[in-house]
């Protein structure tokens, strides 16, 4: 049994880790047109009001998408991409079982709550 809970963890953790992927891939389909990853330019004011650490700014100054975590990716996606929606309550769901609707943004949460499950039981941390 215990082999069989490191099995599916190692496979959870494998699609999380694949989703990173996905959330780039949206996040580039919402930049306006024209403009891509490497050439987008926030602005100071917005990354202040979307709490990135300076670890991750330095990452995305440096357009290190290799080192770009789920909670960046869902950063950018909730502050810049989905700025008009960025107080939608969905935003603060923590329970996947509470969200029925569907959409980008319930995608979303459900990933960065799948994700914290995961690193509470076996990180000890969350977004």
């Amino acid at each position: 049994m215990e082999g069989q809970n490191e099995q599916n963890f190692l496979l959870l953790y494998r699609l999380l880790l694949h989703s990173t992927r996905v959330l780039q891939a949206k996040f580039e389909s919402l930049l306006p047109q024209g403009t891509t990853l490497q050439t987008w330019q926030p602005k100071g004011q917005a990354l202040k009001e979307a709490k990135l650490s300076s670890k991750q700014i330095s990452y995305l100054k440096q357009r290190l998408t290799d080192k770009f975590d789920i909670g960046l990716w869902i950063s950018l996606l909730r502050n810049f991409s989905f700025k008009s929606d960025k107080n939608n309550p969905l935003w603060n769901e923590t329970d996947n079982d509470k969200i029925k609707n569907s959409g980008d943004i319930a995608d979303i949460v459900r990933i960065r709550n799948l994700r914290n499950t995961v690193c509470v039981l076996f990180c000890n941390w969350t977004l």
